[in-house]
């Protein structure tokens, strides 16, 4: 093992060691890695991307076509399927809106949650696909809830170690969100954007959960305190984009990802990771160790997280900036996208996932 390689895994075992967090090893990422369907994500026709790569704008025909498409995906593997459909007020009349949210153990008590939209911008000037904003954010979390499913069971062999410690009820399970509405139908303002967001953190907010720890302290808890944090993708799929550290709550998954980025790349085996664009120009790190001008700067972006983060909730907002230089041009379609990038992506969620919820494939000695 290289000394570079050391060095990461020292720090990645540092972090374990301080946040309790779990460090794979490198037996265990490769088996993750190797659970891999890259023509799953094909930027041309991946079973999982190219179905998102249409015009999907809330309340039409083609948006209605690609929420179907999501349910039957995770109706497939067996999830449980929440629909908030509403309907509400927009610049351009009364608009339909479906959040769809999907729970592999639905009696836990603890979520990660991850989050995309799956609605495009509204451009009646030239037809809009927005593959980076957001069907490669989409398509990479289905990808997650396939390639991960039965190993996220309460019973698969690698969730031996948190069984050992606690009851199934009181663990985290994994939760996606698909959010409706995040898009501005004429301008981005307060009331013309997040349509889904705002509707689902509102109800969750008075949706009351009996929660037994809650419940001694003589409390009534409610869905959003389910949420150990939200985890939001956006503007993803084109190379060498740069994320920031926007909070300080979860700054400690933030440099994990950072970490866990290092250590897939230090690797010589592509199967982890790809070193190379499309183009064969390297690939740029995604994750700063650094301060950059935007660190802790929350407030940074509009997105989806926003309802949620003035409700307590704590954010992981994965949106790079700059944005991609397509982001809402009729350039944002699949020509734009970077398979290898993808790729990278498709791998890190995965093995993200796997060390916050204690999924191990080659389960090791505690340090």
């Amino acid at each position: 093992m290289n000394l570079i390689l050391s060095s990461l895994l020292f720090f990645g075992y540092l972090i374990c060691a301080i946040t309790g967090y779990r460090v794979l090893s490198n037996d265990s990422l490769k088996k993750i890695a190797e659970l891999s369907q890259p023509d799953t994500l094909d930027i041309n026709n991946g079973r999982l991307l190219k179905p998102f790569l249409v015009e999907r704008v809330s309340g039409t025909e083609s948006n209605a076509k690609v929420r179907d498409f999501i349910i039957q995906h995770f109706e497939r593997l067996g999830w449980h399927i929440e629909l908030d459909s509403f309907t509400a007020m927009t610049p351009l009349g009364d608009k339909n809106f479906t959040n769809i949210v999907v729970t592999k153990e639905p009696e836990a008590q603890h979520r990660l949650v991850l989050a995309a939209h799956y609605d495009s911008m509204n451009s009646p000037n030239f037809e809009f696909i927005g593959a980076t904003d957001s069907a490669v954010p989409c398509a990479v979390l289905l990808s997650l809830a396939e390639t991960l499913n039965d190993q996220l069971s309460s019973t698969s062999a690698w969730s031996g170690g948190r069984r050992k410690r606690k009851s199934w009820q009181d663990t985290t399970t994994l939760e996606l969100i698909f959010f409706d509405g995040e898009e501005a139908f004429v301008k981005w303002t307060a009331d013309d954007s997040i349509y889904g967001a705002r509707h689902l953190a509102e109800i969750w907010e008075q949706t009351v959960v009996a929660n037994p720890q809650q419940q001694q302290q003589g409390r009534q808890g409610n869905r959003l305190e389910l949420i150990d944090v939200l985890v939001l993708l956006d503007l993803m799929g084109t190379p060498n984009l740069t994320f920031h550290n926007y909070f300080r709550s979860t700054s400690w998954l933030f440099h994990h990802l950072a970490n866990l980025e290092r250590r897939l790349s230090a690797y010589d085996d592509d199967t982890l990771w790809q070193p190379f664009d499309r183009f064969q120009q390297p690939l740029q790190y995604m994750f700063p160790t650094e301060p950059t001008q935007l660190t802790f700067n929350s407030h940074a972006m509009s997105d989806d997280h926003l309802p949620f983060m003035y409700r307590g909730v704590n954010i992981l907002h994965l949106i790079p900036y700059p944005f991609p230089k397509e982001w809402h041009l009729a350039s944002d379609n699949a020509d734009c996208l970077d398979p290898p990038s993808i790729y990278n992506l498709d791998v890190l969620f995965r093995v993200f996932v796997c060390e916050y919820l204690e999924l191990d494939p080659v389960p090791h000695s505690e340090l």
